[in-house]
């Protein structure tokens, strides 16, 4: 699909021009603010839909491997896959209302993610990855904001869940130093072990000019045995599902703080991250071979992540100025994945001795600007105007070849390095129509080569009803662009019966292919809800609803059957495509509870109920997530000296897909959402433990110490399909950690 766009996208680069014009126009002026402004994006911050970690947080539940283990902790977070069929069951990433991973962002310091877009789609959207939220250590990082509902939209594509932005540690105008130290150990040795360390380095360079920030990790977790799931003694079965697969990462990045005059910084960053496996027979299907049995243990995945980012912040006395240049590159070195039948998403036996890897490289350029501009016009206003141009494009020979049988005929030209150009701009508005009623419209339009354009509005509010009491709420339009293999007609995969929707004669089969006639998922999200603070007391209770439409599925309705070579007799092969699916609906309440027993002594408190989460057409729910969580925690800070830290999760029943999808589901097809039959099993509810305790023995030397699952309560992933026993819970571990600065 073209569209003929030059002159519209002139017009989206003028905020980033003025922000350039204005920056040199008044650099005379060199003088900050003296009035402090909120602008509209702050303003949305404070929405009942926004949670934020801060440092102290991160520091007392540090986490095993990933921040999703932490970020899982606030309302409406979940950690689940794309189905609620359980494929790549333990590579669960972030889920937010129940809207799925995949409209999930992740930001690092306001600046998207998308390096899991380089994992080919599976039959039923999941990806061999576990997302982006690992790519930063957790020692680096200052705070973390989740952002849900309306306040997310105005990010753009594939926010319609929420955002999660990770805001990392800043440049010391002071020479700082600390080396950091982690070890886990699970009570069952079937559990992988992690041992993960760390440095920091911070300090000027030039006082008050050029400032400085290194930091390095690595971490190891060791994978869980494969025969942690096993149900039987001969333990030789090829249809066993895996554990926790091993991880490896190494990471190294800094950061260069420039000052250029006292209105004026210029930031560079640059990260370099490594992520491999420890593989334990993870896989779509839940199945196994010879071959990949003979691989656990040995590494079948890295993913090398760049990322160059350059920041210009302006401070001037009419308002200010945010320009960002960035560049991220990611190459998924993968073993040869099959793409038919079974063994889908498994690696290939080739034949060699060695392990045969093939790139799927995936790079992003990306150009941001905003202007913050505060004024009176009848009530005060901070206006903010801003404008992206982003470009992304694939390049992946193994995971969009075609595999197609002899005799299928399909007639298209095979593209293995698709490609991305869109570009938005944006307008919000922070009006304070009152010292206790504020409100901020939004609206946003965003056009790309693939779906063409889309107009995002919003409009948050707040209301102080009474010095203690405000109400809160906003409605806005969040949509989703298909992603590079959805929508890349050179996409293929193909089922010898099991996977089709419809019965092919004689069981041979059918493909799956690539559409890039798909439109964009949207969803419109809606908010309201109370606050009460008081004296560290803080109460708030919100209402949510998202109507999704046009939610990506693996197609189940036939768009043409090929024929087969052998004397050109009709019928063959079935052809799908993915498909926009009519209507799905998330809706639920969240909560949050804080009490300040005593100056030493805080209970803190989130619950999430879920009235509903399903797709409308099939009524089965989005993804395996549970009917309501509740996460608490009490903390005791008995001196300056020592703290001690009690929590505890609690899951209510989650349930698999129970309707069949369509009428031969039972006998032989799935419609692409698992394998013959549903078992129906769901999974109870459950409560997970854990306590910590700190202890600052002087300024430069910190410990900490603590066991997760205390009553080692444990999950295992189950055999059959149609389970809500879809990934593994870690029971029982002891933890410490070690911090050494200077």
């Amino acid at each position: 699909m073209n569209y003929y766009t030059f002159p519209l996208f002139k017009l989206a680069l003028i905020p980033l021009l003025v922000n350039c014009s204005f920056a040199y126009a008044t650099e005379s002026d060199a003088a900050k603010l003296n009035d402090i402004y909120v602008t509209a994006e702050k303003q949305v911050k404070q929405s009942l839909g926004v949670s934020k970690i801060d440092a102290e947080d991160i520091a007392r539940k540090i986490p095993v491997n990933d921040i999703s283990e932490l970020i899982r902790t606030m309302p409406g977070v979940n950690l689940t896959g794309n189905t609620a069929s359980g494929q790549y069951g333990n590579k669960r990433q972030i889920d937010i209302r129940g809207m799925g991973p995949e409209n999930t962002l992740i930001m690092i310091d306001g600046r998207p993610v998308t390096s899991r877009s380089s994992a080919r789609m599976s039959w039923r959207g999941e990806r061999n990855t576990i997302g982006d939220s690992n790519w930063v250590p957790a020692a680096e990082i200052q705070s973390i904001e989740v952002i849900r509902g309306p306040a997310a939209a105005r990010y753009g594509s594939g926010a319609a869940g929420g955002v999660v932005n990770i805001v990392t540690k800043k440049v010391s105008n002071e020479f700082h130093g600390s080396i950091d130290a982690y070890i886990n150990r699970p009570a069952d040795n079937q559990e992988g072990e992690t041992n993960r360390i760390g440095f920091d380095l911070s300090g000027p360079i030039f006082k008050d000019k050029l400032g400085f920030r290194l930091y390095g990790n690595f971490n190891h977790t060791a994978a869980d045995s494969p025969f942690i799931n096993q149900r039987d003694l001969t333990k030789n079965s090829k249809s066993m599902v895996a554990g926790q697969e091993g991880l490896i990462n190494k990471d190294v990045g800094g950061r260069l703080a420039w000052r250029l005059s006292p209105a004026q910084t210029l930031t560079f960053d640059g990260s370099f991250s490594r992520q491999g496996n420890r593989y334990n027979g993870d896989g779509p299907n839940n199945m196994q071979t010879d071959y990949t049995k003979s691989l656990w243990g040995k590494e079948t995945r890295r993913i090398y992540r760049q990322s160059l980012a350059l920041t210009h912040e302006g401070v001037w006395n009419w308002g200010d100025t945010k320009l960002v240049a960035q560049y991220d590159k990611t190459t998924n070195s993968h073993c040869s994945e099959a793409l038919a039948g079974g063994p889908e998403g498994l690696c290939q036996d080739l034949g060699t001795e060695n392990i045969h890897y093939t790139d799927s490289v995936l790079t992003t350029k990306r150009l941001t600007g905003e202007v913050h501009l505060p004024f009176e016009l009848g009530v005060a206003h901070v206006l903010t105007i801003g404008a992206e141009y982003q470009h992304d494009k694939l390049d992946d020979p193994d995971g969009l070849r075609r595999t197609i049988l002899p005799g299928a005929i399909y007639p298209a030209t095979v593209n293995y390095t698709p490609s991305l150009s869109s570009w938005a701009a944006y307008i919000e508005d922070n009006v304070s129509l009152s010292n206790a009623f504020s409100l901020v419209p939004m609206l946003r339009y965003d056009h790309n080569t693939k779906t063409g354009g889309n107009f995002s509005p919003a409009l948050n509010m707040a209301w102080q009803i009474h010095p203690n009491w405000r109400i809160k709420g906003g409605i806005a339009r969040a949509y989703k662009v298909p992603n590079l293999y959805q929508s890349t007609d050179s996409y293929m995969l193909y089922s010898r019966g099991n996977g089709c929707a419809t019965s092919s004669g004689g069981g041979r089969g059918c493909y799956l292919i690539g559409n890039s006639h798909l439109k964009a998922e949207t969803s419109i999200n809606k908010e309201l809800g109370f606050e009460f603070s008081r004296n560290g007391y803080l109460a708030s209770l919100a209402y949510f609803r998202n109507d999704y439409k046009n939610k990506i599925e693996a197609g189940r309705q036939i768009i043409f059957t090929g024929i087969i070579a052998q004397g050109g007799r009709p019928g063959g092969y079935d052809y799908f495509e993915w498909t926009n699916t009519r209507k799905a609906v998330v809706e639920g309440l969240e909560g949050n509870l804080t009490l300040p027993l005593t100056d030493k002594l805080k209970w803190v408190s989130n619950f999430t109920y879920m009235f509903n989460s399903k797709n409308k057409d099939t009524g089965n729910p989005l993804s395996v997530i549970p009917k309501y969580t509740i996460n608490s925690s009490l903390s005791w800070t008995p001196t300056e000296r020592w703290d001690t830290l009690l929590t505890y999760t609690f899951y209510g029943r989650q349930k698999p897909r129970m309707v069949p999808v369509n009428p031969v589901e039972a006998g032989r097809g799935n419609g692409g959402q698992g394998s013959i039959g549903l078992s129906g099993e769901e999974i109870g509810s459950y409560g997970i433990w854990g306590i910590s305790a700190g202890y600052a023995v002087n300024k430069h030397f910190n410990i900490r110490a603590g066991m997760t699952n205390i009553f080692n309560k444990r999950i295992f992933a189950s055999t059959l399909r149609g389970t809500a026993y879809t990934y593994n819970e870690r029971g029982r571990a002891l933890w410490a950690n070690m911090k050494v600065s200077f």
